[in-house]
């Protein structure tokens, strides 16, 4: 098996507020990076037999950066997340053809928890831009997710044929 690289524009954030789970989760456009981090905090205790590690619980968060777009429902929502203290919901989907299963889902890192901050710098020189850090609850959870045709579609578009496209086709 030859190792490949794994890109980071395959690697895209999915939004939902938990409470409206009746709709799918949506992409915040133009993102241009995220870190997922996740680290936990040790402290190391002097015993008479020697030091001995204390491991503390889990934290992670995700940091992210996009670009502003003009009218973005999702940025809009999220925005707004913070200032109403709303819970939401986050999928960290691996948007790779060679990583999709024969269910048609792709490898994603779910979790629930909050936006800590919201910034919209506006430099004159560059593309408006957001800021954002979102705090997990709990532990990140790992499994597959499911994209429908617009999601996947929101995430790159795919080559179309010349023909016309209907909605039968």
């Amino acid at each position: 098996m030859v190792n490949e690289m794994l890109e980071g524009k395959h690697k895209v954030l999915l939004f939902r507020k938990l409470s409206d789970q009746s709709q799918k989760a949506a992409k915040l456009v133009f993102q241009t990076e995220h870190t997922f981090s996740y680290s936990r905090e040790l402290e190391r205790i002097v015993t008479k037999d020697g030091g001995v590690i204390q491991v503390g619980d889990l934290e992670s968060e995700v940091s992210i950066e996009a670009i502003q777009a003009k009218d973005d429902p999702i940025a809009q929502m999220l925005r707004q997340s913070v200032i109403d203290g709303e819970k939401l919901e986050l999928w960290e989907v691996t948007v790779d053809e060679e990583l999709k299963t024969e269910d048609n889902k792709f490898p994603a890192v779910y979790a629930q928890g909050y936006l800590d901050s919201w910034e919209d710098p506006a430099s004159a020189e560059e593309n408006a831009s957001i800021s954002s850090n979102f705090t997990v609850e709990m532990e990140p959870q790992f499994g597959e997710a499911t994209l429908t045709a617009e999601q996947q579609q929101a995430v790159q578009y795919a080559f179309t044929d010349t023909t016309s496209v209907t909605e039968a086709s």
